[in-house]
């Protein structure tokens, strides 16, 4: 995808999302194969322990009735707040990470209010998921559609340049690790490669790269919709639990995408060169190469 362009409406079409979907079947086992020498129920538990270290910053960035009090008492504070105790805001801003300038001027022009609208409508949606949510149904789902996402490409859902579906999914995530899965720039990475880099006939390269023309860089595409990240999200989940479960680790609901993120940060860890690569500009990558 081209920045500044829409996704081509080709990656909500059932026979491109098979395509891709069978692209990701077929590499799965090679990059499997690999994972599959480290000992994975220490990495799992390694990566739960990890995990738990932040949640309870994430419940209580994400409690309700806090939130309800900032936006009774003073929307303004929110914005100081957030950047001292939401986790992954805060890592976006000490980031020193070429793509992350913009994310701190846009975090610098937002003002509480907006934040706080954005991050009390996340909070409610990830409750409301959670009513009548069944494990067995969900990973079932064989259209993007069945996962009910959609909701979270909505505007107020959103903070222009602050808050899109990848800090939306670290906060739910943070949360619901059973629910929502992270879409992690390595989580993203990893659809790219498990998809064997292929453009499936699309006009603008991959849909998981975001393509920035003027500079001839490269990085993975934080506009992804929500909808077809988690339902490509589940598939690899579907295939790494059948893979450790040939393996004898069975996996815990609750822990679900915990393990997928695991996956997906060894995938993007493998492809480490690759990826700095990407994220340089063709005059820089042109002047170590030729």
């Amino acid at each position: 995808m081209i920045r500044g362009k829409d996704l081509e409406k080709q990656v909500y079409e059932s026979e491109h999302i098979q395509q891709v979907t069978a692209e990701i079947t077929a590499n799965f086992p090679d990059y499997f194969t690999f994972f599959a020498q480290e000992e994975l129920k220490s990495v799992f538990r390694e990566r739960i322990k990890d995990y738990q270290k932040e949640q309870d910053a994430y419940r209580e960035y994400l409690n309700l009735q806090a939130l309800e009090e900032y936006d009774q008492y003073d929307p303004n504070a929110f914005k100081s707040h957030t950047r001292k105790n939401c986790p992954i805001i805060r890592r976006c801003l000490m980031s020193q990470d070429e793509v992350m300038k913009d994310y701190k001027i846009s975090f610098n022009n937002v003002t509480g209010r907006q934040l706080l609208n954005a991050v009390s409508n996340i909070a409610r949606f990830g409750r409301s998921y959670q009513v009548g949510f069944n494990d067995e149904t969900h990973e079932a789902a064989t259209t993007p559609e069945d996962l009910s996402l959609e909701t979270l490409n909505q505007t107020e859902y959103g903070c222009g340049g602050v808050i899109g579906y990848g800090i939306q999914s670290s906060l739910l995530y943070g949360v619901f690790p059973r629910t929502f899965a992270h879409r992690s720039q390595n989580a993203v990475w990893a659809l790219y490669f498990l998809s064997g880099r292929k453009d499936f006939d699309l006009q603008d390269g991959s849909e998981f790269l975001m393509v920035h023309a003027s500079t001839g860089t490269c990085e993975q595409n934080y506009f992804y919709p929500a909808e077809l990240f988690g339902f490509y999200a589940l598939h690899v989940y579907r295939l790494l639990k059948a893979a450790c479960k040939e393996e004898g680790i069975n996996f815990v609901n609750h822990y679900r995408y915990i393990y997928l993120s695991a996956f997906c940060d060894f995938i993007a860890n493998r492809h480490r060169e690759h990826i700095n690569i990407f994220k340089r500009s063709s005059d820089y990558v042109e002047s170590h190469w030729f």
